[in-house]
């Protein structure tokens, strides 16, 4: 089972029973509900309506603003899209990453600060986030790949990216991921905490194609992943999370198969703007010019210390 379940004993989570700092939250919902449906507006209706981007602004925050944010009203729920400005779909990747349980798209879009993780990657990539099961019991939302990526580029008027067709997927992302390996555009995977008891079927997939590339990190799910290194024991293997894109080893970027053994907890893994980036860095992509690829692994924006301070 995912690791996120682990968070619902945690009593920092628990309400707090001050009427005070209670009647103060549901002003602070109300205002945030009302900003949130002023965005949800404009997002459906594609990039149209933006905030102005202020000149001291964090330089994630200049590139997310620059590129093309696309919220879809999908057939099986919502489907982010971000596009970097000097896009160019004939040399370009298409990415699609799938959240964990316990989250939703529009949850892990801003939670998790998938945007800001993008633009720092600095690929030429098409980013596609797709709804897709918050537990276990849900119905995979998109199961068929093809259909997805139609939808995409319909709703966008963008062609995806030709070069290369990459999966990344986070903790209970590994039932999406069963569901697309059969799917002929699938040419990478990078598993981050996702080997659940799958080992066996991505075992498979490596093997049916030489082009199949597999990324994997483990940290809640080390057990399948040894396993997985037993059963492809040319692997090449690092004991930790490089700190800069400058120390991973060159190797890891040519190596048709990468694990990594994470010394960062379930969610940082995809939340705190270290491993997320470098792990996209490792993929033969282009990296565009003009967007902020020397900023350091960790430097996402700071968060709204109003919304997101501890209560009392």
């Amino acid at each position: 089972m995912p690791s996120e379940a682990r968070t619902s004993g945690d009593p920092s989570r628990r309400g707090c029973y001050d009427p005070t700092v209670g009647r103060l939250r549901a002003a602070l919902v109300v205002a945030i509900a009302a900003a949130g449906l002023y965005w949800f507006g404009g997002a459906i209706a594609g990039d149209a309506v933006r905030a102005p981007v202020p000149a001291d602004a964090h330089p994630l925050t200049v590139a997310v603003a620059a590129g093309k944010h696309v919220r879809i009203d999908g057939p099986r729920g919502p489907i982010h899209v971000w596009i970097p400005p000097s896009y160019h779909s004939d040399t370009a990747a298409t990415i699609l990453y799938l959240h964990g349980y316990y989250d939703d798209a529009d949850s892990a879009w801003t939670g998790h600060h998938l945007p800001e993780q993008f633009a720092m990657s600095a690929l030429n990539a098409m980013f596609i986030v797709p709804e897709a099961p918050s537990g276990a019991r849900p119905p995979i939302n998109y199961p068929n790949l093809s259909e997805l990526v139609r939808v995409v580029e319909e709703k966008t008027g963008v062609a995806r990216g030709m070069a290369l067709t990459v999966v990344v997927g986070h903790s209970g992302a590994f039932r999406t991921i069963g569901a697309w390996l059969d799917e002929p555009l699938v040419d990478q995977l990078v598993m981050i905490d996702s080997m659940y008891a799958n080992e066996e079927q991505i075992e498979a997939w490596y093997r049916a194609s030489p082009r199949h590339r597999l990324v994997t990190v483990g940290e809640d799910t080390l057990q399948w992943n040894e396993q997985l290194l037993r059963d492809i024991p040319d692997l090449l293997v690092l004991d930790r999370v490089p700190p800069s894109y400058e120390t991973w080893p060159a190797e890891a970027k040519t190596a048709r198969a990468v694990y990594v053994r994470a010394q960062f907890a379930h969610m940082p893994l995809v939340m705190d703007g270290i491993v997320l980036p470098a792990l996209l860095r490792l993929l033969p992509v282009e990296l565009l010019s003009d967007e902020p690829w020397r900023q350091p692994l960790g430097a996402l924006p700071i968060p709204d210390a109003a919304i997101d301070a501890p209560a009392d």
